[in-house]
Formats: C-alpha cells, structure tokens, sequence
C-alpha cells in the first residue's frame, strides 16, 4: 500500500509536490486499509484543466519506477539516468530531480528516496520500519560522505562497488539483500496505465488471461459492463514472416495474435441464431477498447492488494462504468487485499463526497509561470458535508479549471 509519495523538479513540477494518501480517521466513506496503526486510503482522483499536469503526478511514479527497476540497464559508468526537468526555469534546468515514497509492503513499512541528474545518483536512502523507529539499511551523499554507503545493520553491503550513476538499492539487490529485493519486488506488482489505441498487450496480459480463474472474473467484467460483448478472448493463426517483416529466414512461420470479442446475432424475429466475432481494434469502440485494456490490471490489482496507477480512468467510458470501477476500490468486500487506484478524471460526476472523503480529492493547476501545484481538497477551509463538490468545482471555488477567451475569430 502507498502511504506518501514526493518528486521535485519533474515535468511541470519545478518545487517538490506530495501525495498522501495517510489518515488519522476512523471513519470513511471508503473503506480504510490498516497496516502497524496506520490507515490509509484505497483511492485517490485528480482534478484538473487539460495541460495542468495531473498527469505527471502519475508519470513522475512512472519515471521512479523505472529508475527503481532499471528498467533503462544502466551497467557502464558512461551510461546516462533518464531525467525529465521542469524546463521553464534557469533555476531548474541544471538542477537535480528527487523522489521519496513510503509504503507498506509485507505488513512492513518502508520508505526509500535519491536525488541525482543523468550522470550522478548524489543522495540515496533506505529505511525499514520494524518497530516504530526506523532501521537503516543503507544511505549516503557524496558531498556530506564522498559516496561512501554508512549502513547501520548490513555489513555485507559495504563491499558493494557502486557506480556513481547507478541506483545502490539495485546493487544491494544483486548482492542477496531481501529488504532491498522487496523493495523491488513492490515496485513490480504496481500497475502503470496510460491508454493509447492499438498499443500491444504484455505476455503477463495474456498470461494473467488465460488462466482460468482470472479468465471467469474477465468474463463478469465484460459482461456486467453492459458493452454486448459475451466473450474476449485472443485468436492466433500462423503466418508466413516474409509477409509480415524482412531479413528472417526463408520459409519461416510466425504466430500473429489479434484479439476477438464474441457478440449475438438475431434473426428477423429476434432469435438468437449465432455467435459473431468481432475485432477488438477495427470493429469495437474507443470505450470498449479503453476499457478492455483497463479491467486486466484492474482485476489483478485486486487480486493482489497492489498500486494501479491509471490516467484518465474516464475517457472514453461512461460515467456509471467509471463510478462502478472506483467503488469496487473502495469498498472492503470487492477489495479485501488492500488494493489502491490513483487516477486523473475529468468526469466531474465522481466529486461526490458519498463516494470519496476530501482527503480523497486533489486538483493540480499550473501558475503564470508554467509551475503545476497539488493541493487536496481537505485543504481548503469551510468544506462541510453537505457541500456539493461538482458544483463548487465548475464555479471555480477550488481552481483547476481552465478560464476559457472569447474564441472570436471575427476581425
């Protein structure tokens, strides 16, 4: 479970930002996760204008999970950490960027962070909470430490060489350290969605699909979104590569896999007669599509109480279908395992506050300065109960929206 995560310097964030998804009541309209005395919160939706930078909240994850996962094989002292800078300032172009994130992983409570540019990780810490305080399993900074690892419990780690554009957490995993492997570990099971039509399926997809259990929750998925779709599911057939690529061998076979969703059809009288399949990508709509790439990390991360990072969860679908995947986060009996959804909307239905608390509520606006700033709803003063958020919003009380010209094309 994700408790707080910070960034600094990102995309349009130039100052550091927070999300915290920690609180201190008791009550809820969503159903509180408890892990060690701390509860947190299941969901958590972000509001506002198109160009804000709602959406980089998400990507700044993105990018820590990449790092984390090394997912860019940084092994050679020339290689070079992505890094993506908040342009529109002197200040901030030649200057670091940071992450911190705290989360509970294995009834455990961890929190880790680094600040570095493309050439140099210059500060980098890992905390375990095993009791209340906290144990360090390794920090340092080179200006303070000269990059040198002070760690309080693992001796093993001080023989690591480290690379002083690499992450140590990656090293300290490939010495055998299972603090820092669960740290990993964690990050893998967080699921990232950015939907963009077409875009290819993973092999852990398909994998998660046709196993038969998930395949049955796939099927009421589908089903009880009231799309007329009866089944998905994928079709491959053997193709010749010279069709299809160049330079492979002669006479060489392929398997190209497309994906089928199986519809009714009725005769004049309105008898069922067949079963018609249709392709996902040419035949369904933008919403069918959308939606089918969503409901599988969806579905796994309840399955497995993980972190699904979705953007623009509302695009495309309809409200009653967005409103339906958020309350199966926030309620215990469809998310027992402790499952989280952070996602941006624009469907101004969902600021409702029988589904989400003002904790809940974040909205994201950018200053004269092309600078984006995060501040929750709980923050603003005098929001009561009965207050209709909606309409609040849209009247500009909470800001996040965009303020509209004329469009006078008129001379």
């Amino acid at each position: 479970m994700l408790i707080q995560f910070s960034a600094r310097n990102f995309r349009s964030f130039k100052d550091v930002f927070t999300l915290d998804l920690f609180t201190n009541k008791t009550d809820s309209v969503s159903s509180l996760f408890e892990c060690a005395e701390n509860r947190v919160y299941p969901s958590v939706v972000f509001y506002g204008a198109n160009g804000s930078g709602k959406s980089n909240v998400l990507k700044a994850f993105a990018m820590l999970r990449r790092l984390v996962l090394n997912e860019d094989k940084i092994i050679q002292s020339t290689d070079e950490l992505p890094l993506n800078r908040f342009k529109l300032s002197q200040e901030s172009e030649d200057d670091t960027a940071a992450f911190d994130i705290c989360f509970f992983y294995n009834g455990k409570k961890y929190k880790y962070g680094f600040e570095y540019d493309n050439t140099c990780v210059y500060s980098e810490y890992l905390y375990i909470y095993e009791t209340n305080q906290p144990t360090t399993v390794f920090e340092y900074d080179v200006d303070e430490d000269d990059g040198k690892i002070r760690i309080t419990k693992f001796n093993d780690l001080k023989d690591i060489r480290h690379l002083k554009n690499s992450l140590f957490l990656v090293e300290a995993d490939r010495s055998g350290n299972e603090i820092a492997r669960n740290v990993l570990n964690w990050f893998k099971s967080c699921h990232y969605v950015e939907y963009a039509s077409k875009q290819p399926l993973s092999p852990q997809y398909w994998d998660n699909l046709n196993k038969p259990a998930v395949k049955k929750i796939f099927q009421t998925f589908i089903t009880d979104a009231d799309i007329g779709i009866k089944d998905i599911f994928q079709e491959s057939r053997q193709v010749p590569a010279s069709t299809v690529m160049l330079n492979v061998p002669k006479g060489a076979i392929i398997e190209e896999v497309s994906v089928k969703t199986v519809h009714s059809k009725f005769d004049s009288q309105n008898n069922l007669i067949d079963d018609v399949k249709f392709n996902l990508f040419e035949d369904e709509s933008l919403g069918t599509q959308k939606y089918f790439y969503a409901i599988g990390p969806v579905i796994d991360t309840l399955q497995k109480g993980s972190v699904l990072f979705l953007d623009e969860l509302d695009a495309s679908l309809h409200p009653i279908l967005t409103r339906k995947i958020v309350s199966l986060f926030n309620n215990k009996k469809t998310n027992p395992n402790g499952a989280q959804l952070i996602f941006t909307s624009q469907d101004t239905n969902l600021l409702d506050q029988s589904l989400f608390d003002k904790e809940q509520i974040w909205f994201v606006e950018k200053d004269d300065y092309g600078q984006s700033h995060l501040v929750s709803l709980s923050e603003y003063r005098n929001v009561r109960r009965e207050h209709k958020i909606e309409r609040n919003y849209i009247m500009g009380k909470y800001g996040a929206i965009p303020y509209l010209g004329e469009f006078d094309f008129e001379d």
